[in-house]
């Protein structure tokens, strides 16, 4: 069987590297990282509603009239993963009863056929693009706590890097942020204009890698910057 060794992954990075790159950040979906409450009522057979949104980080449901606190799996079961909430016969919850929910929501999961953000806000122009190779006493790093020392040579490995600028959308929440190759400005866009908004970009290229989280929330007096390894 044959296999793509490292030297090979090395110069498919090299060629990567020469190419122009942008960090894209954006607002994602507002209800990721957000807690809602809401009175639901179980209806169905199985009895059961359905969340707002799912996945679902946790869970409470409440006695909308008292302070009881219903227990899991005891008076009730749910699904993280699609937002069902089901009933448990004999459980402390009424047939038909209302509740009290209040739903943590997680980020929608990444998927490999991801091409774009969910709502881009602007990019700008990735500050760093080198090589690396993993050390545990590196002088970079990414999110996980991993460590890279810059190499001299090719590698399978590229971190890149940048920082957004004071004002770049200094009054959003960035709930995602994404790395493109092959990016075209919209006619009349200088090149040397490092942050493009959607508007100034006629072609958002390939999209590389696609992080999301629970939401970073923008100030005028910060700059906001982003790491990641390309591992080819």
């Amino acid at each position: 069987m044959a296999l793509l060794v490292n030297s090979g992954r090395a110069g498919l990075a090299a060629a990567l590297k020469a190419r122009p790159m942008f960090f894209a950040w954006g607002r994602g979906a507002s209800w990721w990282g957000q807690t809602d409450v809401k009175n639901k009522t179980f209806a169905g057979s199985p009895e059961r509603f359905t969340l707002d949104h799912a996945p679902v980080e946790s869970l409470t449901l409440n006695n909308p009239n008292s302070a009881q606190t219903y227990a899991t799996p005891a008076d009730y079961i749910f699904d993280p993963n699609t937002g069902v909430v089901t009933r448990v016969n004999g459980g402390a919850i009424p047939p038909g009863g209302t509740v009290q929910a209040q739903a943590v929501y997680g980020t929608t999961s990444l998927g490999a056929t991801e091409t774009a953000l969910v709502s881009e806000i602007g990019r700008r122009i990735a500050s760093s693009v080198e090589f690396v190779v993993p050390d545990p006493n590196g002088n970079l790093y990414t999110p996980g706590g991993e460590r890279w020392s810059v190499s001299t040579g090719a590698t399978r490995y590229l971190y890149v890097a940048t920082q957004f600028d004071f004002l770049e959308a200094s009054t959003e929440t960035i709930r995602e942020v994404g790395i493109f190759v092959d990016s075209v400005r919209a006619e009349g866009v200088p090149e040397g204009q490092l942050y493009l908004t959607p508007e100034e970009v006629a072609e958002r290229g390939y999209l590389l890698l696609l992080d999301r989280f629970a939401g970073i929330p923008r100030s005028p007096s910060s700059r906001q910057g982003f790491s990641y390894v390309l591992v080819i």
